[in-house]
């Protein structure tokens, strides 16, 4: 197999307990707030040296191609900031709400509100090929919004809602992050994302139940960040140097299916059939999308 198809896997397994060890966290006395503080501080702070080493062939450090933003991209990075503090405290909290599989899957139909958005602020149409994907995906969020409806805690729809509102906001963090990053490399743009996102956070702590941490749920934090953040999001970086975007945008779909079955080892947490059947017609309608979008995409290029 190729290694890079190694990296990918790697990558899908370590993000998809990201839910489990957020519930975690909450499970040992954290709040969302704090959790995602933390882990936006730790990530910054692990990345941080690895600005100022001048690599080969190169006059300059990453750190220096931070003076190059102008005031606007700044503006923008920081509007990228609030939409991902915004997407964790949401997030973070449907997962204290609902369970983790139908939080996840919601959590990642994400691409169909980038879509959305780019077609109200960029006037960028969805191509007509994605459509089924996105209609098939909708159906699978109302089929768990519907478990929520029916069940008796009313803590299920709510947190179906809060998943939703994480998306979107995970959307508005991608579209601003595309006006911020023109002249910024990857890795110095992380360090500033992460740094101005545990800062804002930090900055909402009183307003969101204060700072509540744990030393059990120190360590789910010190998971997501090394894990999750440098170990999972990161390999998908590296393993683009050699298969294709696609490849990977497909592989992140197994994200739910891999929450679900780290939450059932964790947890014991087994999703209602509903909610079940909800999950996997997402992950479908976004495979469906991503196929109508990339066969497009093709057929420009051919």
């Amino acid at each position: 197999m190729n290694p890079s198809y190694l990296l990918v896997i790697l990558g899908v397994v370590m993000v998809s307990y990201s839910g489990p060890l957020v519930k975690m966290g909450l499970h040992y006395g954290a709040n969302p707030a704090t959790i995602a503080m933390m882990r936006m501080a730790l990530s910054a702070v692990i990345l941080l040296p690895l600005l100022f080493v001048r690599r080969k062939g190169e006059k300059t450090t990453p750190a220096q191609s931070l003076l190059k933003m102008t005031r606007g991209q700044w503006l923008w990075s920081v509007a990228a900031s609030v939409c991902l503090a915004l997407h964790y405290l949401t997030w973070m909290t449907s997962l204290d709400a609902t369970s983790t599989f139908a939080s996840v899957a919601l959590v990642c139909t994400q691409p169909l509100f980038v879509a959305a958005l780019s077609g109200i602020v960029l006037k960028e149409r969805m191509p007509r090929e994605a459509v089924p994907g996105a209609v098939v995906a909708v159906i699978g969020a109302l089929l768990i919004a519907a478990d929520g409806l029916g069940s008796q805690s009313a803590g299920d729809l709510r947190g179906a809602l809060l998943a939703l509102a994480g998306a979107i906001m995970m959307a508005g963090h991608w579209l601003c992050n595309r006006y911020a990053r023109k002249t910024v490399e990857a890795l110095p743009f992380m360090v500033l994302l992460y740094a101005q996102t545990a800062l804002l956070l930090a900055l909402a702590l009183p307003f969101l139940g204060g700072f509540r941490m744990t030393w059990m749920a120190l360590l789910a934090v010190a998971g997501l960040a090394v894990g999750c953040t440098l170990l999972g999001h990161s390999m998908f970086t590296l393993a683009l140097g050699k298969v294709s975007a696609t490849v990977v945008s497909f592989a992140i779909l197994g994200e739910p299916v891999g929450a679900m079955v780290w939450s059932y080892f964790m947890f014991g947490e087994v999703p209602q059939t509903l909610v079940f059947i909800g999950g996997l017609v997402i992950v479908a309608g976004l495979a469906l999308y991503l196929t109508g979008t990339t066969g497009l995409l093709k057929r420009k290029q051919s």
